[in-house]
């Protein structure tokens, strides 16, 4: 039991920085299920990675408080890239997605190579570290899971909208669609430090597959996925502490059981 209690002690920000995400992801998930669009937030990683990488070059020269707003910013115009890609090559955007991510991922890759101070930490930034949270990591998660209740209430009416209509008279869904892509990027950039840019996106599609077969109530929507999301972060915490095994593993094995319920319920209805 003092084993276990240890154990708590030294992850105890990375599981408070866990509930955190896991209910700020529960306000976006369900859009991007509904939007056909679950392979966006994997590809958001890719990017995400070669931004993380790229700033490691000039850390030494930029003060620390302007690390975070600088990586989110890297991160939304390399993402930008994509709808131009798709705008002027005339691919499908999941074509576009796939080939600007393996472009980041490749490009990442060749520059970690050459970083040395990152040969240590790639595996982390692959896979997360609940160890490696910090305190400063719980006040980001802190600040993400605000703004994401806040331009959910504010912006939620569009995004459903545009889910059934692409184009409405009088609707401009530019600035909706830029809020909808900053909050997905402000997760993402929060959650890869957690559970890695291979299995962050996870946490996007497992609770909400299952939910969106159940409900069509978007009030219990987003909180049956805020529950599954966090008792996901709770068992895998357990498990992985229990077992010695990679936290990140340990929650999308747990997870991987929802994809088993939703079945027996499809089956079932």
């Amino acid at each position: 039991m003092n084993a276990f209690w240890d154990s708590f002690l030294l992850i105890k920000w990375g599981l408070f920085s866990g509930i955190l995400l896991a209910i700020s992801i529960s306000f976006t998930s369900p859009f991007i299920i509904l939007k056909k669009n679950a392979l966006f937030p994997h590809a958001l990683t890719h990017i995400y990675f070669l931004a993380i990488i790229s700033v490691s070059l000039i850390y030494k020269f930029i003060p620390s408080f302007l690390t975070f707003p600088i990586i989110v910013i890297f991160t939304l115009t390399l993402t930008s890239l994509i709808w131009i890609l798709k705008k002027y090559s005339k691919l499908y955007e999941d074509t576009a997605t796939s080939i600007i991510s393996s472009i980041a991922m490749g490009l990442a890759l060749v520059i970690a190579s050459k970083t040395s101070q990152y040969d240590s930490r790639l595996f982390s930034y692959l896979f997360g570290s609940l160890v490696g949270i910090t305190k400063k990591d719980f006040y980001e998660s802190l600040v993400v899971f605000i703004f994401s209740i806040f331009l959910f209430n504010k912006f939620y009416p569009l995004w459903i909208v545009q889910i059934t209509d692409k184009e409405v008279p009088g609707i401009d869904f530019k600035g909706a669609n830029l809020i909808f892509l900053i909050l997905i990027t402000l997760q993402i950039v929060v959650g890869v430090k957690l559970m890695g840019i291979l299995l962050i996106s996870a946490l996007f599609i497992f609770s909400s597959s299952l939910t969106l077969w159940i409900t069509k109530s978007l009030k219990f929507l987003i909180l049956a996925t805020s529950l599954l999301n966090i008792l996901g972060i709770l068992i895998g915490t357990i498990v992985s502490i229990i077992w010695d095994i990679p936290f990140s593993g340990a929650v999308i094995m747990f997870m991987s059981l929802y994809l088993i319920l939703q079945i027996i319920w499809r089956f079932l209805n």
